[in-house]
């Protein structure tokens, strides 16, 4: 599974990227941005956590915390 950037999620706003992240943290089912396929928790047997989900169909891993601290960095 490869790790998915900024560049990659298709998103042109703070405002549409930071929807986005909120909905993943509340545990709301969110399409993947590439594919439009749902998207799944990464760690399910682990502590359930909000911030690392899957796209089984396209194989991207989306951090959420990583893709917050790049968002930060370039637009602040």
């Amino acid at each position: 599974m490869e790790k998915i950037t900024l560049n990659e999620l298709k998103m042109h706003s703070r405002k549409e990227i930071l929807t986005f992240l909120k909905k993943l943290w509340n545990g709301e089912s969110a399409p993947c941005p590439l594919c439009e396929n749902s998207l799944e928790l990464l760690h399910k047997k682990a502590k359930k956590s909000d911030c690392d989900w899957q796209c089984k169909t396209c194989d991207k891993v989306f951090r959420t915390l990583d893709l917050l601290d790049e968002l930060n960095e370039k637009m602040p």
